[in-house]
């Protein structure tokens, strides 16, 4: 009698996980909902006087990854020590931060890198697209090892602006952890935190909602073939596009790009080794939500508002360029 019931709960459960991979295969199998035009949700018209490219830009440069892959990033040297390592948002790729690292390269504030994120512009061999899950942190610690080959032994700052952000304060909270004396955060996107404002960035990602709890199902059975499914896709108007851009992720590389599910313990790891920078008008993200979910301890406030600034002036503002070069002579 225990033995049938066994067999017949055995036989239920099997049903159960049979029923749920189904599903899952059914809601990644559904096509792409439809985009709408493109809209200039961050203001790429109105706001390019704060962004016009001052100085010169530096020429691509080349390092090695693990695998070989040769990735793209442009340097900006420096009289100033202390290093940046400084990644990009999404969709575009580090020549969009060259203000943000002339300003401080001039200042003699630091020595700037700008890489181009694998699955992006010159880097990798598939637009949109790595080839693991974590892949990204890999990337960064290879460029930090070339870095130091080069015989630069100055402090290092992870930063990055946007979904760069978000991969920052996943570095802190992973293997590669130790990379980093401190982090610079512009806005940083944090996709399951109460920062956001709303589940598609006010138009900018549209994100393919069945297909990704299909693929979170899948992965947690160990089911990962299909994570190079396209995830999400970005509205970059026409009139602002140039080629460079990139505008679909597939679920390998959006979940590589930003914080873990558990974003706390990532967040928790960086400690009081951090500035996080918001604009008051940001179109993405909410900046009182910030000041309540980032750790205040000390008499130095780590979260500053910046009033009339928005998700792209915070890294452009005179206000915001201020901001940064303050804190990073005050670093230790």
């Amino acid at each position: 009698m225990v033995k049938r019931q066994i067999r017949r709960i055995g036989a239920i459960g099997c049903t159960i996980a049979a029923i749920g991979l189904v599903t899952a295969l059914y809601l990644i199998t559904r096509p792409f909902p439809p985009i709408p035009e493109g809209r200039d949700v961050f203001g790429f018209a109105s706001d390019t006087g704060t962004r016009t490219p001052t100085g010169s830009v530096p020429a691509i440069d080349r390092y090695p990854a693990r695998d070989g892959e040769q990735l793209a990033f442009q340097f900006y040297d420096s009289t100033g020590e202390v290093i940046l390592v400084f990644v990009h948002g999404s969709s575009y790729h580090g020549a969009a931060y060259h203000t943000l690292a002339r300003e401080l390269s001039d200042a003699g504030v630091a020595k700037v890198y700008l890489p181009n994120v694998r699955g992006h512009y010159l880097s990798g061999q598939r637009r949109g697209d790595v080839d693991y899950i974590g892949q990204l942190e890999d990337d960064l610690a290879d460029l930090v090892a070339c870095i130091r080959d080069r015989g630069q032994r100055g402090p290092l700052v992870l930063g990055g602006h946007s979904s760069g952000g978000g991969l920052a304060i996943r570095v802190a909270g992973g293997e590669h952890g130790d990379l980093a004396s401190a982090y610079l955060l512009l806005s940083p996107v944090i996709p399951l935190a109460p920062t956001t404002r709303s589940g598609d960035a006010g138009g900018w990602a549209h994100l393919h909602r069945s297909r990704l709890f299909g693929l979170l199902v899948l992965n947690a059975v160990g089911v990962t073939g299909l994570n190079g499914l396209p995830i999400i896709q970005f509205n970059k108007p026409e009139a602002f596009r140039d080629g460079t851009e990139t505008l679909g992720y597939s679920y390998r590389l959006n979940t590589s790009f930003h914080p873990r599910y558990d974003y706390a313990a990532d967040i928790e790891a960086m400690g009081d080794r951090f500035l996080l920078l918001i604009g008051d008008d940001d179109q993405a993200n909410d900046p009182v939500a910030y000041e309540e979910m980032f750790p205040q301890s000390g008499a130095e406030a780590r979260v500053m508002r910046l009033p009339g600034v928005d998700h792209l002036g915070v890294f452009s503002a005179p206000s915001a360029l201020s901001a940064v070069q303050d804190w990073f002579r005050a670093l230790p």
